[in-house]
């Protein structure tokens, strides 16, 4: 149980935002109020205001960054040895962008306030409540909490600590008439995104904020229900139940679809690589490849070739008209149109069937000794069926590309192509991916 009227709560973050609004209601509720933030003025304004609307409670401030080690002390000195009834932890920040591009010292402060001076709040206040068996605790978490967040790791990993923290110290507490809640909202128009530091606004996410003003009444009505965890909001709430029955995989992915910043490249579903080594002239080899009316002669897997525009490969690139054909690999019928050729370094093709579009590029290196040729193939495909079919289709893929080079090695006419070596400075590998 939590007895409102005349007592203490503790308000972090409350200079704007939801630590304002909650400060109000708690006003509203007869506490009395410590307001700590980072910005004084900010804070000043809201302590005022609150003031002014509920004349009959104290309100004091401390202009503390939680962050750090003197910030959490003077706050506590502040407060000393008076009971404190409610304590909410709403201070915290996030970031964005990839995390191998962060700012360290920006994601070092955010854990600081985001998890460490929750937990040494907690450990201030909750024996006290314990002891005297009423009283409650409202950490805001988010819900991002519930599954990962991709170029919001830091920030994610956070909420989703403070969400257990918050669970596992309900437990605990309940037994003494002590409530610990997770407030878990969305998006909210708080300030936060503005602080984020960066553009988020053309994400699925954060394109649109909720109001606040639902959020503070779904935190405060359920710190009065005792519940361990509240998320308004349909949405909020739909998406972190569904991910209990998603694979890890999938849901991450999504997320990380949610949250891309402008200009990351999605990766297609299928990427293969092969590298080899084919005992001929680089100039050979090119020759074969481009060659594209001879392909049936030697690549078993190709039925036939229909030459749909005229034009040679070597000249595509350049021309009015780029080289275009119809071909059959076998069971597959493919449209193809030549999109590079530089003689005898790459060659290049994309090709388009019912749910597939691929694109495949030959780069060719002579050896040292000038005798060999390293071919590397650099294929991707997209589209449903290279979605669906994701890891069948890319072994397969893989075979099939690694049969092509056997092929072109005997037509080249020095036996089957080898697995390179590292003297040729080259590998076999395929890598799946997956939108």
């Amino acid at each position: 149980m939590i007895h409102y009227q005349d007592r203490w709560a503790i308000v972090t973050g409350a200079s704007s935002g939801l630590g304002r609004g909650l400060a109000a209601r708690l006003a509203d509720r007869g506490m009395s109020l410590v307001l700590t933030g980072r910005n004084e003025a900010r804070l000043d304004e809201a302590a005022h205001q609150i003031q002014r609307a509920t004349p009959r409670v104290k309100v004091e401030t401390v202009t503390a960054d939680l962050s750090t080690r003197s910030g959490l002390s003077a706050l506590l000195d502040h407060v000393g040895d008076r009971p404190i009834e409610v304590l909410v932890n709403n201070a915290g920040f996030g970031s964005y962008g990839a995390f191998a591009e962060a700012d360290a010292d920006r994601e070092d402060n955010e854990v600081a306030v985001d998890v460490s001076a929750v937990i040494t709040l907690a450990r201030a206040f909750l024996p006290g409540m314990i002891a005297r068996g009423s009283g409650g605790i409202l950490n805001v978490a988010s819900a991002i909490a519930f599954q990962p967040a991709p170029y919001q790791a830091v920030y994610g990993a956070s909420k989703a600590f403070v969400l257990s923290f918050s669970q596992a110290l309900w437990a605990e507490a309940r037994v003494a008439g002590v409530t610990v809640t997770a407030l878990c909202p969305g998006p909210t128009r708080t300030g936060f995104v503005d602080a984020l530091g960066a553009d988020v606004g053309h994400t699925a996410i954060y394109r649109r904020l909720a109001d606040p003003e639902p959020v503070i009444e779904a935190g405060l009505r359920a710190l009065d229900k005792g519940r361990a965890v509240v998320i308004p909001g349909v949405r909020n709430k739909v998406v972190a139940i569904s991910g209990r029955f998603m694979p890890p995989e999938w849901l991450t992915r999504i997320a990380a679809r949610l949250l891309r910043p402008i200009g990351t490249a999605l990766r297609p579903p299928i990427e293969v690589r092969n590298e080899t080594v084919i005992h001929a002239s680089a100039e050979r080899v090119w020759d074969l490849l481009t060659d594209v009316e001879g392909w049936p002669s030697w690549y078993r897997a190709c039925r036939w070739v229909r030459m749909e525009s005229t034009g040679s490969a070597a000249s595509s690139p350049g021309a009015a008209r780029p080289v275009s054909f119809r071909w059959k690999a076998h069971p597959v019928v493919l449209r193809s149109t030549v999109i590079a050729a530089e003689r005898p370094h790459s060659f290049a093709i994309d090709a388009d069937a019912m749910g597939l579009h691929a694109e495949r590029m030959f780069t060719i290196h002579p050896t040292p000794d000038g005798l060999s040729s390293v071919v590397i193939s650099h294929e991707t495909q997209v589209g449903p069926v290279a979605r669906l079919g994701r890891v069948f289709l890319a072994r397969r893929l893989r075979a099939a590309n690694q049969a092509m080079f056997d092929d072109l090695a005997r037509a080249a006419g020095r036996g089957v192509a080898t697995q390179a070596t590292p003297a040729a400075l080259s590998s076999h590998r395929v890598v799946l991916t997956s939108r």
